[in-house]
């Protein structure tokens, strides 16, 4: 939960982060800069964020996050040079590519390349969710601007069909209980 009242997060607030209330500033920038984070949350499938938000407690989290991500991404960087110069230059992967012959690698929806491929050109696992993301937004926003209008008119005839449908069915029975149905007087 994202809030700027305390009290509104008062049942559960170690599931919160309260912000400052925003004043109209079109500088304050204070949302943008948690969408890293709200990105890495989002993405890393975490089943309990609230260890999450508790190691960075007492801190500007959008900082504090960045800078744990670069000393992440070091680490990785340096762990990818070191998985390199162990490789042998010519292995049979390499061999076979150069003939063509490429295994099938298991592909996330949306990516052209394999986990493993990301994380050898230097794509740690969150650099690849988001890119997977920015690409399935990229094709629903195509999707949308090429259809948008054609469902938007399919929409209106469907709420206007249901709305002839319902103005026969209320015909029908207004008719029923005043005309056909009743008790008849003689």
């Amino acid at each position: 939960m994202i809030d700027t009242v305390p009290a509104h997060a008062s049942q559960q607030p170690e599931n919160a982060i309260i912000l400052p209330k925003w004043k109209g500033d079109p500088n304050d920038k204070i949302l943008v800069a948690f969408i890293p984070f709200l990105e890495y949350i989002a993405t890393m499938g975490f089943e309990d964020v609230r260890t999450v938000i508790k190691s960075f407690e007492g801190t500007y989290i959008p900082l504090e996050f960045a800078k744990r991500e670069k000393a992440l991404r070091e680490k990785f960087e340096r762990q990818l040079a070191e998985e390199r110069k162990k490789r042998p230059k010519r292995s049979i992967g390499s061999l076979a590519s150069i003939f063509g012959i490429r295994q099938p690698a298991p592909v996330m929806e949306g990516m052209e390349t394999s986990t493993l491929e990301g994380l050898e050109q230097g794509k740690m696992l969150w650099d690849q969710i988001r890119e997977r993301g920015q690409k399935q937004f990229e094709a629903i926003d195509k999707e949308i601007r090429e259809n948008g209008d054609k469902w938007l008119a399919e929409m209106a005839a469907e709420e206007e069909k249901m709305k002839d449908e319902q103005m026969k069915g209320m015909k029908s029975s207004m008719a029923g209980w005043f005309g056909n149905g009743g008790g008849g007087g003689k």
